[in-house]
Formats: structure tokens, C-alpha cells, sequence
């Protein structure tokens, strides 16, 4: 009787050590795919933590039609302030950003806004300023704010932007503008998610709004 009972006992054991062993690699396979899920997307720029509402800025856009950024709101803003006049910081940012803007798919790019806002309205008109962004790329925006306001924004942002009164020049209209050289990148719901240094990665950047193109 108690060999019978073994050995019903082993029979009973044994199916379901199989089919342990069948289950087993499905079962690991699903808790990695459950955990890379899990996991949450780390932002590549300098975080805003916590995340803060991206102050107003309202202004002209180089066609000289009104620019708000409220009016993107659905789109991921990628800010840049800077200056037409300047010698090498802003031209090479723009061209950084005409490289992140080739690397996003047609997609991320009808949900992403590249603007550049000029902290030199005094010589960057409109006008100016459409000739300058066009030549980068056609889709940017190039934006002109007047100086009381400029005032307000460049508060708002963190943003140091004055003429350089030391270096000697030709004329009064002739100067530069020394000015911090940020990249500003807000979400679509119009909150600031992060900054870049100007000359980071493309990389860095395309890999971030693409993440936030998704949210």
C-alpha cells in the first residue's frame, strides 16, 4: 500500500516539475519585459526639478505676424537666446539645432517648434531676423520682443543678455552683446522640462524631444 502511495505520489510530482520547467523561461522572460517597462526615462539635459510652468513670452515673428507661445501649446519647444550680429556662439547653435532637427522622424518634427528669440531688438528686426533663421532652416521660428518686455523674459528665464561696452568699435551700432547660451527645451503642455549647454549633443537633444514628442 505505501509503495502504491509513492509511487502515485512521484506520478503526481512529476508532471508538475514539467511543466514548471516550461512555464519557467516565459515567466523570466515577461518579468524583464515588465521591468524595461518600469523603467522611467531619464532626460539627458539638466532637469527642472520640480517641473515649472514656462513663463509667457509674446512677441513678432520674423514674417511679422504676433508670436505666444501659448499658441504652440501641443508642440515640444526647443529655445534659443541669442543674436544675429553674433560672431560664433549663435551661429554655431543654430547649426546644432538644424542637426537635431534632421535627426527627428517627419513626425517629431510637425510636433516640434525651434525658435530663436533675439536679445538684441534694437538692430535684429524682423526682417533681419527672417533672413538670418531661414538660412539655418525655413521652419524655425525667429522672434523679435520689444526691449521693456525682452526685460521681463530674459528675468523669467534665467537669461543674462547685455552690450559689451569694453570691447571698442567702430561706431555706437557696432557692439556686441555678451549672453548666456542655453537651450531651453519646454514640454507640450508648456512646462520647462530641461536646458541644454549650446553646444550639447545632438544626440542628447533629438533622443529627449523624441521622448517628449511621445508623452
Amino acid at each position: 500500500m505505501m509503495k502504491s502511495n509513492l509511487s502515485r505520489l512521484a506520478g503526481d510530482v512529476y508532471p508538475r516539475r514539467k511543466l514548471y520547467l516550461a512555464v519557467w523561461p516565459l515567466l523570466l522572460i515577461l518579468s524583464v519585459v515588465i521591468s524595461g517597462c518600469a523603467q522611467e526615462y531619464k532626460l539627458r539635459g539638466t532637469p527642472y526639478n520640480p517641473v515649472i510652468p514656462a513663463p509667457p513670452i509674446q512677441g513678432i515673428k520674423q514674417n511679422g505676424t504676433p508670436f505666444e507661445l501659448t499658441s504652440l501649446q501641443g508642440r515640444v519647444k526647443v529655445i534659443f537666446f541669442g543674436y544675429t550680429f553674433c560672431p560664433d556662439v549663435c551661429p554655431l547653435t543654430l547649426a546644432n539645432m538644424k542637426g537635431v532637427y534632421e535627426m527627428l522622424k517627419e513626425e517629431e518634427r510637425a510636433q516640434t517648434a525651434f525658435i530663436f528669440i533675439t536679445v538684441d531688438p534694437e538692430r535684429d528686426t524682423p526682417e533681419r531676423l527672417a533672413a538670418y533663421v531661414s538660412a539655418f532652416n525655413p521652419a524655425f521660428y525667429g522672434v523679435h520682443i520689444p526691449e521693456d518686455e525682452l526685460t521681463r523674459v530674459k528675468k523669467e528665464y534665467g537669461v543674462y543678455a547685455e552690450k559689451n561696452t569694453q570691447v571698442a568699435s567702430q561706431s555706437a551700432a557696432d557692439y556686441l552683446v555678451d549672453h548666456t547660451a542655453f537651450v531651453y527645451i519646454i514640454d507640450k503642455r508648456n512646462n520647462l522640462r530641461e536646458i541644454f549647454a549650446h553646444d550639447a549633443p545632438k544626440a542628447d537633444i533629438a533622443a529627449d524631444i523624441s521622448y517628449l514628442a511621445r508623452e
